[in-house]
């Protein structure tokens, strides 16, 4: 998923039925993905909810309601896969198509940051030096996202302020999505940070 992402932005460069492809299977790994981390959701009204739980539940909670957005509207404006089934509604459609593509974007990226040091334990990274190398160069490619965040103009997205999408065609998809990519970083490094200081209320609690 965190794969699709940059390139589903690059919709008017990869094209209308790439775009389609890609985001169904992102569509099928979302689903996957609950599947696999259904013991979570069982929890959901067991226990305690710290700070830490409540925001993740929170964040998790609006990506859902993302991806739900996102299969609504991509079914109701599909030009190719679901055209048979002529709906209506596109208007409607893509406007939540929009604001739930930014949103889920940054989101996501949150939800990926607070769970990257469970990715690291899980992969066995245990490497000290190079932890904190990978920490800087998510830290510095999180800074490119800042200049990046301002010149994809995400805030006009996020906030319903236009109706369509302006990607430059004359640059690659490769390059446009990398540049969505450093803000996706910059997300990510804020939920990671969150998590940090998740850590260290609970230690300090202890």
């Amino acid at each position: 998923m965190t794969a699709a992402l940059p390139v589903l932005m690059c919709y008017s460069i990869v094209g209308e039925t790439a775009h389609e492809i890609v985001g169904v299977a992102m569509f099928a790994l979302f689903i996957l993905h609950h599947i696999l981390n259904f013991g979570w959701i069982k929890t959901l009204f067991k226990g305690k909810y710290p700070s830490k739980r409540i925001v993740g539940t929170i964040v998790n909670a609006a990506v859902l309601i993302c991806m739900l957005g996102l299969m609504y509207s991509s079914i109701m404006i599909s030009k190719h896969i679901f055209t048979s089934l002529n709906l209506g509604g596109a208007g409607f459609a893509r406007t939540v198509h929009l604001l739930c593509a930014y949103w889920g974007l940054v989101l996501m990226s949150v939800h990926l940051g607070m769970h990257i040091s469970q990715i690291a334990a899980r992969i066995k990274l245990k490497s000290k030096g190079l932890i904190r190398t990978l920490r800087i160069l998510f830290g510095v490619i999180g800074a490119v996202g800042i200049y990046e965040f301002i010149q994809l103009k995400f805030t006009d997205y996020l906030f319903g302020r236009v109706t369509f999408v302006f990607i430059d065609t004359s640059v690659s998809a490769a390059l446009t999505a990398m540049r969505y990519l450093t803000v996706m970083a910059l997300f990510g490094y804020f939920g990671y940070i969150l998590q940090i200081l998740f850590n260290k209320k609970k230690t300090a609690v202890q």
